[in-house]
């Protein structure tokens, strides 16, 4: 038989009561635990990163279905603001996982879980603007969420450029302008030698020595023109220069002799492999956007480089004018394509590689409107099968991408100024995000192994 509640001894209302607290207590746990009662969030993890690390970005607390815009924005260390957008539809679940959802509208499109942060574009100086303690202070990237244009959340994530426990040290001696990053560990470690390229000065060979040192890496960015103390113009670089950082390095406590690389970009790429087939202390080679040959200097006549007070043999530029694109920057990337037609100058000026004393790792982009640093890299693979090269050499060359391909996780939407670098933002991002992983693994491979050969 039914049961029968008789309300005057209260067994029906406490029986309501019940079932109504049960209701209550599973609808709550169900709201809060789906986000519907806490409302809107964006949830940032990690919420402090190195520039190179992924970041994972989700938005959860919405209603199905429903249409929101995620807004980034950033002041960089010169004090230039920058900015990105896109606009999410929400799951069945009132969650966007960027991860894992394309952006119906905004500033990238497809599926692409950092593509917030290589598609910011810069709004100018910042009215704003802090000043800095370091070249390498934090970047802190704001990220807020619209619906129908009122904000409802927001959040903030810390980029690094380097990691807390890392030292740094100015080298001003013996002739050297150069800086030193160190991971703090206090035992001896690998060490690379860092190359910026023909912008001159020490600033991008720094960026670059801070994040390796934040792998592992003692990492000595030297500058080797355009700074007080060295040559101005890039004509007649000594390459003795560099022998004598790598003997710096050699002879510092907390480096390991027996564990040294080189690692440039561009003409940074070219001397890379100049050195180190003239170093057999280099144990690796990392280069970027790189040349095969020794070229003509910039801004004048001769070669590039010297050794022992004597230029190197060299390419010399064809004579004509160089190309320009549609937004008026020099094309230079016919002019040294055409140069390379001049065999005997090729031959004369070939880099020696084949007498670097370990593996070479060359990354270039096919759309490198700069220089042809693709073909150049090819043949600098090809010497050194020729010539039975007995260490490893790879060549990732990324389909679309252009000249700056270093890193990972920046803003790819420069337009290089005066000069073309050629590749799609979306491409040049691709291309970094997935070399730069390759070339820790490079290094991983072949210095963190003591003794290793």
């Amino acid at each position: 038989m039914p049961r029968v509640y008789d309300t005057r001894n209260g067994d029906a209302t406490k029986g309501v009561r019940r079932l109504g607290l049960a209701l209550f207590l599973v609808a709550s746990t169900f709201a809060f635990g789906t986000g519907l009662l806490a409302g809107p969030a964006i949830h940032v993890n990690p919420s402090t990163a190195l520039m190179d690390q992924r970041v994972w970005i989700r938005i959860t607390g919405l209603l199905p279905d429903q249409a929101v815009k995620m807004i980034a924005t950033m002041e960089d260390l010169h004090g230039e603001a920058w900015k990105s957008e896109a606009e999410f539809v929400a799951d069945r679940a009132g969650a966007v996982d960027l991860d894992k959802q394309a952006p119906v509208r905004g500033s990238y499109a497809g599926v692409d879980g950092m593509g917030l942060f290589w598609s910011m574009e810069t709004l100018g100086t910042s009215q704003n603007q802090s000043a800095r303690s370091s070249p390498l202070a934090p970047v802190v990237m704001e990220l807020d969420l619209e619906i129908e244009g009122k904000g409802v959340a927001s959040a903030s994530l810390t980029r690094l450029f380097v990691m807390p426990e890392v030292t740094s040290l100015e080298v001003r001696e013996g002739g050297l302008v150069a800086k030193l990053y160190e991971p703090g560990t206090g035992c001896p470690c690998p060490g690379i030698l860092v190359l910026g390229g023909s912008e001159g000065g020490i600033q991008t060979a720094e960026y670059a020595a801070a994040l390796l040192a934040s792998h592992g890496y003692a990492a000595f960015a030297v500058a080797y023109f355009g700074m007080e103390g060295l040559p101005q113009k890039f004509v007649e670089i000594p390459v003795d220069y560099l022998k004598k950082a790598i003997d710096w390095m050699a002879h510092r406590q907390t480096i390991d002799p027996n564990r040294l690389a080189v690692m440039g970009g561009s003409k940074g790429g070219e001397l890379a492999l100049l050195v180190a087939a003239r170093s057999p202390q280099l144990r690796a080679v990392v280069a970027y956007a790189p040349s095969s040959v020794v070229w003509q200097g910039i801004g004048g006549t001769g070669s590039s480089w010297s050794e022992g007070g004597k230029p190197l043999d060299y390419v010399p530029y064809k004579p004509m004018a160089p190309a320009r694109n549609t937004a008026n920057q020099m094309v230079l990337m016919p002019l040294y394509l055409a140069s390379l037609e001049n065999r005997e100058a090729v031959q004369k000026a070939a880099i020696p590689v084949e007498k670097i004393n370990g593996p070479v790792l060359l990354l270039s982009g096919k759309d490198d409107q700069l220089w042809p640093s693709s073909v150049m890299a090819d043949m600098v693979v090809a010497r050194l099968k020729e010539r039975k090269h007995k260490h490893s050499c790879e060549h990732l060359s990324y389909e679309s991408a252009g000249h700056a391909i270093a890193s990972a996780y920046r803003p790819t939407t420069s337009r290089g100024g005066s000069l073309a670098l050629g590749g799609s933002p979306g491409a040049n991002a691709r291309a970094q995000a997935d070399s730069w992983p390759k070339v820790l693994r490079f290094l991983r491979t072949n210095l963190m192994q003591k003794g290793s050969e």
